[in-house]
């Protein structure tokens, strides 16, 4: 946990910094973007943090996907995006988040003998009876709830302002919250 906190508060740290730098460049001398080192963390870095996950091509899997929530927290920390483009980095991290989530949920069904459901949501329901506290159960519910209907052919309505940084912030919340909940209870 403290190293986690302390690599969050490195990255924005750096964002900060970088911020800084880029606001005093001047417009000539801007090239190419490359993401500093150390904003996203290495799979080898994350792996311990998902070592609870016993099939290890999903733990890696994980890893993958958490290294590109930390470049869309990146872009999220150091450009202003506006509208649907900051609406669709959110909702890319939701869904990204919800993802990592239903395949620890799976992972952790099967360590504890569980029969996994190919719906999600029935999943959960199953986490009942498994120490997994009632409140990040509906966390869980609310993140995917969020996710669900993703599909543009089947939204009725716009979705330009739809996803908030909050929105973001609650998913990345969650998934932290319940890998420290399964770790906890599978080891």
């Amino acid at each position: 946990m403290s190293s986690l906190l302390s690599h969050i508060e490195l990255s924005e740290r750096i964002s900060k910094n970088l911020q800084r730098l880029e606001d005093i460049l001047p417009e000539d001398t801007r090239t190419d973007l490359v993401v500093p080192r150390g904003i996203i963390r290495r799979v080898e870095d994350l792996l311990p943090e998902y070592d609870f996950i016993m099939n290890n091509t999903i733990q890696r899997n994980i890893c993958y996907a958490v290294e590109a929530l930390d470049f869309y927290r990146w872009i999220i920390n150091c450009f202003k995006t506006y509208g649907p483009v900051s609406g669709y980095l959110y909702k890319t991290g939701i869904i990204l988040a919800d993802m990592i989530v239903e395949s620890m949920t799976r992972d952790f069904l099967k360590q504890r003998g569980v029969k996994q459901s190919k719906k999600h949501s029935k999943n959960i329901a199953k986490l009942k009876t498994l120490g997994v506290p009632k409140s990040l159960r509906e966390r869980i519910e609310k993140l995917h709830s969020r996710r669900s209907n993703i599909h543009l052919y089947l939204i009725s309505d716009l979705e330009a302002t739809k996803y908030k940084l909050k929105d973001w912030n609650s998913s990345i919340l969650c998934l932290r919250d319940i890998r420290k909940k399964f770790c906890e209870l599978l080891t």
